[in-house]
């Protein structure tokens, strides 16, 4: 077979641009004798074959990545076709062909990604657990605060020296134009919060030399789309970013997070040594055996207090070998130092509770999924497991409500098996109250209690084997 490769270049391609989308439409029809393709995704070791389908508008492709290439294969030829957009947005190729079926069109893509891991990233944090408080992070977190509705929000860590440092030094700036878009009603506050906060994961300072003081915000990865359905420079923090950089350059923020240094280490360290996050992935990657992560990267600031979240992502750097990565943004270690009564273990063990029961979402959820049907048909009357009228309905159905039972109880197993007893029957009786109490699903001690007695019964058994021995006793509560 005769391979004639064709390097499409802008030069010789009709292109468009929609938005940061990339339109190319290659400019000759080309003859296939068939409607079917061979194609080879860059260095992959194989090829996929592709029918074009004349009823529907489905169509091959592959992320995008620097440097990524496709060749496609028709009769006795091939056609090389590279991504030529900027990371992370999407480029489509369009190539007319013509078969003994008629003319129509092939229809090529490179995905827009959430993020870009390269060789040397996966290198870099294979198997690390990282703990941070980034430049950019903390600037959101520190608008936020001074916001107007930061000030009238009741989660955020008002208390400490910190906070009254924030306050001081930023007092000068609190007229500038920043803060009159950041004034939201209670009935969307989370979402904003959220939106402003996360997102500004996604952007790093131009110049990150130590000590440099240029305030000029890039969108350049890794990470591109952090909270919400679209990339994060259309969020609330992207679309703002002309007046985040203006509030940064004028207060002089990165003096004030340079001096704040020492703080920060200090805050990293103690973050690392109350949240044994290795202790956790190892305990749940034996619990849960097909469930595989490469990384865990904890994000926190000072000034959050008790709203997290969490993200997945993954790259085929060393394809078929994906590298995945959860990334967790947290609160800071001081939530329960006024706590005067705890020991450091009680502490340990409850602020480990807060991404503990992030991370396990990413092993719970799957293993779920065996079994959806019968999840279902016991959860499907929510009023039996959660109260009605409270945060719990945030959690729509039966599946998801399950899913938050199980969760928080692998939690406890986890601290069952971690902790001494006095440690363990404390931690787990204060998840029990906040899950009962605060959260409103008001069957979870007697759940988790059963958990817990199956767990020492069947001590042979992977946590992910219990599923159908706690299943069977929901089943029994009907």
């Amino acid at each position: 077979m005769r391979h004639c490769i064709l390097s499409i270049t802008l030069s010789i391609l009709t292109l468009f641009s929609f938005g940061q989308t990339v339109e190319e439409i290659f400019p000759k029809t080309l003859w296939c004798v068939n409607d079917i393709f061979l194609i080879k995704y860059g260095e992959k070791p194989y090829l996929d074959t592709f029918k074009v389908s004349r009823t529907d508008l489905i169509s091959p492709g592959i992320d995008a990545e620097n440097n990524a290439y496709a060749i496609i294969y028709y009769s006795k030829d091939s056609l090389r076709i590279n991504y030529n957009n900027k990371l992370p947005y999407q480029h489509n190729y369009y190539i007319n062909f013509e078969s003994p079926k008629g003319k129509t069109t092939l229809r090529f893509h490179f995905n827009e990604v959430a993020n870009y891991f390269d060789k040397q990233f996966v290198k870099l944090n294979d198997g690390k657990v990282s703990f941070d408080i980034p430049e950019t992070y903390e600037l959101a977190n520190i608008i936020w605060t001074l916001s107007p509705s930061g000030r009238k929000a009741t989660d955020l860590n008002t208390n400490g020296d910190y906070y009254k440092k924030v306050i001081e030094y930023f007092r000068p700036y609190q007229n500038h134009p920043i803060f009159k878009s950041l004034s939201f009603p209670d009935s969307i506050y989370s979402e904003k919060y959220y939106d402003f906060r996360e997102n500004s994961f996604a952007f790093n300072f131009k110049d990150q030399k130590s000590g440099s003081t240029n305030c000029k915000l890039l969108f350049n990865g890794p990470y591109y789309s952090v909270y919400g359905n679209e990339l994060s420079n259309s969020s609330l923090f992207g679309k703002l970013k002309p007046l985040i950089e203006d509030f940064a350059n004028k207060s002089k923020f990165r003096k004030f997070y340079i001096q704040n240094t020492n703080f920060y280490k200090k805050e990293i360290q103690r973050q690392t040594a109350l949240m044994p996050i290795k202790k956790m992935w190892d305990w749940l990657e034996t619990e849960f055996p097909k469930t595989k992560y490469n990384s865990y990267r904890i994000i926190f600031s000072p000034l959050i207090s008790g709203t997290h979240s969490t993200q997945k992502y993954t790259s085929a750097v060393n394809y078929p070998i994906f590298f995945t990565e959860a990334v967790m943004f947290v609160c800071g270690p001081d939530r329960y130092d006024a706590r005067k009564e705890l020991t450091e273990k009680q502490k340990e063990g409850l602020l480990s509770g807060i991404v503990f029961t992030e991370i396990d979402h990413n092993y719970v959820n799957p293993a779920t999924n065996k079994y959806l049907k019968l999840i279902d048909s016991i959860f499907f009357n929510r009023s039996l497991w959660a109260k009605k009228g409270t945060s719990a309905d945030f959690y729509r159905n039966g599946v998801s409500v399950f899913n938050e039972y199980m969760t928080h109880s692998v939690f406890c197993l986890y601290i069952s098996d971690n902790y001494d007893k006095e440690s363990a029957d404390y931690i787990i009786s204060n998840r029990e109250a906040l899950m009962v109490d605060r959260r409103n699903f008001i069957r979870f001690k007697e759940f988790n209690q059963e958990l817990i007695r199956l767990r020492q019964e069947n001590r042979n058994l992977k946590t992910v084997e219990l599923y159908p021995l706690i299943l069977n006793w929901c089943k029994r509560q009907l």
